[in-house]
């Protein structure tokens, strides 16, 4: 990055089945953290230099997209639920606007860099 900061990211939203889990983890020089889960909501470790753990509040449920319920395996039903869109055009379907929210936090994260 721009700061020297060395980093690495791999992201993926086609889990076979089911979700597996979601994690962010930074290692630096004065502590480590890893915030983990099935959906991203639990602090799962957290040791700072002189800095106590946080107690946090209760993470947000699954992503409900009234057809279906989760996040990152269920991309096969977002793929489906559009060829049936495509082919019935009174069919649900979720909207552009949901998937510009991925394609923002990837713009957001390469104009860190």
């Amino acid at each position: 990055m721009q700061s020297g900061v060395i980093g690495s990211m791999n992201y993926s939203v086609n889990a076979y089945q089911q979700n597996m889990e979601g994690s962010l983890t930074i290692i630096a020089e004065k502590g480590s953290i890893k915030i983990g889960g099935q959906y991203l909501n639990e602090l799962q470790y957290f040791n700072v230099e002189n800095i106590p753990a946080p107690v946090l509040e209760k993470g947000n449920a699954a992503n409900a997209y009234g057809f279906y319920k989760g996040s990152m395996s269920n991309h096969d039903k977002v793929y489906q639920n559009l060829l049936l869109a495509l082919d019935n055009e009174m069919h649900e379907f979720a909207s552009a606007a949901e998937g510009l929210k991925t394609v923002e936090i990837i713009e957001k994260i390469y104009a860190q860099q």
